[in-house]
């Protein structure tokens, strides 16, 4: 069965699957922090989530870095 996209998610956005090398003790805080959202707002624990929530919120900066980077 194919994952279903919530109706919050843009569905004209490609994704991509990666794979990412964590510490141990970074992947336990942000499996720790899903959980929690979930248990306080509903839904259901993703990491992925999380992290795009985290890449959103600081995206002027991550942007405003690769601009000093590429001139």
């Amino acid at each position: 069965m194919a994952k279903q996209t919530a109706a919050s998610e843009a569905k004209d956005r490609p994704y991509k699957t990666t794979g990412l090398h964590l510490t141990a003790d970074q992947w336990e805080l942000l499996n720790r922090v899903a959980f929690e959202r979930t248990r306080n707002k509903g839904g259901r624990a993703s990491v992925s989530a999380l992290l795009v929530n985290m890449i959103e919120r600081h995206r002027k900066e991550l942007e405003k870095e690769l601009a000093t980077t590429t001139r």
